[in-house]
């Protein structure tokens, strides 16, 4: 032979040598046996170089020539047409049944190596590094690659033809976690063994997504791992969905439950933000809910269990980038995934600080708003509608406690005191007149109050329920900024109602000093719950500085408690902003 390019002109000697079917109805049964037989076909090919060429010829070739080599690369190649043709013929149950797609694959994979090991054995044959590591120390070395005489490997040469075609077996992994996810849906058994209880379906979906990553990986690592990717994200965002559907169901805060809209208090504010995506948010944060008794449990379920999905599939992100092929590593992202997780723990902290202040409306409020406060002629102990507010919300804020992370505990924490104290002043802005006993009295409930919400954070549990698990090393102090807002907000509350018991005479100077920036609306409702008359609130409003014809005017319309509620709440809610907003800088700062 020739020197130039030797052996391939002996492999190819070979391989025609291999006389096939001329007739085109022979390939053509052939071809579709090829998927069904394609461990005898490479049992032949490893007769016919083992038992024939080997012996025969194996000493006759240089080594360097790699004839061996040349004709099972020779081969593969063939058999890679044979299956592109047969793959590319439609929808024949070999190309679309994953079991024979699967079986196929696996056994020319397992035939690529053997025959490789087999060569490197028995012919000394040197293939190209196929590691990341090995390539980049073999990259800097060309020369060094043509004295060693290397060859191409062989795995993928064959293999390689199925990657376009494993869209059956996508599907049966998708219908193997659209199971999980069926089951998913009435499923709320917990798994308790980590540092917070999460459903049991998360960790059993993600146990799943491992096992299938290393299926694939154990077959290929090129297109059709991505397109499991693609699998796992919708299946993830899927479940999220699933999570969701376990919250209670929102209901009409317009109608059944006035003043409860919390509006703000759990979107997230940002500049660049388009008009329909914060009047979406705006929506979700108005929703108002109703939380049956225990049903709290559940919540905090799903919250945990978002944090579970979002730190896993963070962690997912990056298997998926080391192990998938380079040239797909750009198209690996799942934020959008972990945004979903990340939304619906946002939901499910504005579920119960929503349910928790209906729960203190419908079982304290109400009675609060009920009592004729007009009429009160004495001062006691604190009210029965503060009764029962402490044993609504003790119960319920030591469960939250105890399930949720201190980071989201603390989150709630915040929303509720300003969703409450914004609630409880609209209640007392809305009773008809209270006398001056019935001011003393509501100072001493609103005291009685704070100190029940300053205590929240750090509320233990009860003997009577120790079945919770109590919070470990957590601290007895409530955090500054929280104390900051309960007592600004509670004063507001306190602020109002002394100047209700303040005598008429005096009312205006005092209104001035403990009111800072009050405004005529504020001294409206001050004067309203008062029952001072019409006549006299003129000449208050004249006093305050008002003209007399904006005086009478404002004395005749008077005031609206939704207005002045409605100014309560931005307030409240551009403190908490304020305030969250100097804690992300601060933090951000030592990023």
């Amino acid at each position: 032979p020739k020197k130039q390019q030797p052996e391939k002109r002996v492999s190819s000697f070979h391989v025609v040598q291999q006389q096939e079917p001329t007739d085109q109805d022979e390939k053509a049964k052939q071809s579709k046996r090829l998927l069904d037989s394609v461990e005898q076909r490479f049992l032949w090919f490893r007769q016919v170089l083992e038992d024939e060429m080997q012996p025969k010829f194996g000493a006759i070739f240089p080594v360097e020539w790699h004839v061996q080599a040349s004709l099972a690369r020779a081969f593969l190649v063939l058999t890679r047409k044979h299956f592109l043709a047969l793959l590319q013929r439609g929808p024949r149950q070999e190309a679309t049944n994953a079991t024979i797609l699967l079986k196929a694959l696996q056994k020319t994979l397992v035939f690529e190596k053997e025959i490789t090991a087999w060569l490197q054995r028995e012919c000394q044959t040197e293939f190209v590094a196929s590691t990341k590591e090995e390539s980049e120390e073999s990259n800097g070395d060309e020369k060094g690659k043509k004295n060693r005489n290397v060859v191409d490997p062989l795995v993928g040469v064959a293999s390689v033809a199925f990657d376009n075609f494993m869209a059956p077996y996508i599907a049966l992994e998708e219908q193997s976690m659209n199971e999980q996810l069926v089951e998913a849906l009435e499923d709320r058994t917990v798994d308790n063994r980590g540092e917070r209880p999460v459903f049991i379906s998360s960790t059993n979906l993600f146990v799943y997504i491992k096992g299938s990553i290393t299926r694939c990986t154990a077959l290929t690592k090129g297109k059709p791992f991505l397109l499991l990717y693609q699998a796992f994200s919708e299946s993830l965002r899927k479940y999220a969905q699933i999570l969701d559907g376990k919250l209670p169901k929102a209901i009409a805060s317009s109608s059944t439950m006035p003043g409860i809209s919390i509006a703000g208090l759990g979107a997230k504010s940002s500049s660049t933000s388009g008009a329909g995506e914060s009047s979406s948010l705006a929506n979700m944060s108005s929703e108002s809910f109703k939380i049956p008794k225990g049903e709290e449990v559940t919540v905090c379920h799903v919250v945990s269990t978002c944090e579970y999905c979002t730190d896993t599939v963070e962690a997912l992100e990056e298997l998926i980038q080391d192990m998938i092929e380079p040239k797909f590593q750009a198209k690996i992202d799942m934020m959008a995934d972990q945004e979903a997780f990340h939304d619906l723990t946002a939901k499910s902290i504005r579920v119960l600080v929503s349910g928790l202040t209906n729960r203190a409306q419908e079982f304290g409020l109400k009675q609060l708003s009920a009592t004729n406060w007009g009429q009160w002629d004495s001062v006691g102990e604190e009210s029965e509608y503060v009764r029962i507010l402490h044993q609504e919300l003790e119960p319920f804020v030591t469960t939250v406690r105890s399930l949720l992370p201190t980071s989201y505990f603390r989150s709630f924490c915040d929303k509720f005191a300003a969703a409450f104290t914004s609630v409880y002043f609209d209640t007392v802005v809305k009773l008809k007149r209270i006398s001056e006993p019935g001011t003393q009295q509501l100072l001493l409930d609103v005291y009685n109050l704070k100190t029940l919400f300053l205590k929240l954070p750090v509320l233990e549990e009860s003997k009577g329920t120790a079945a919770l698990k109590k919070p470990s090393g957590g601290s007895t102090i409530a955090p500054a900024m929280y104390t900051k807002l309960v007592s600004k907000q509670f004063g507001k509350i306190e602020t109002l109602l002394k100047l209700v018991g303040t005598p008429t005479d005096m009312l205006i100077e005092n209104f001035k000093v403990q009111w800072a920036g009050g405004t005529a609306n504020d001294l409206q409702v001050v004067m309203s719950l008062k029952q001072i008359k019409r006549p006299e609130q003129v000449g208050l409003l004249e006093k305050f500085g008002l003209d007399p014809a904006h005086a009478l005017k404002g004395a005749t319309m008077g005031i609206s408690s939704t207005n002045i509620v409605t100014e309560r709440v931005q307030a409240v809610t551009s403190d908490l902003n304020s305030m969250r907003q100097k804690v992300d800088d601060f933090r951000k700062s030592f990023r």
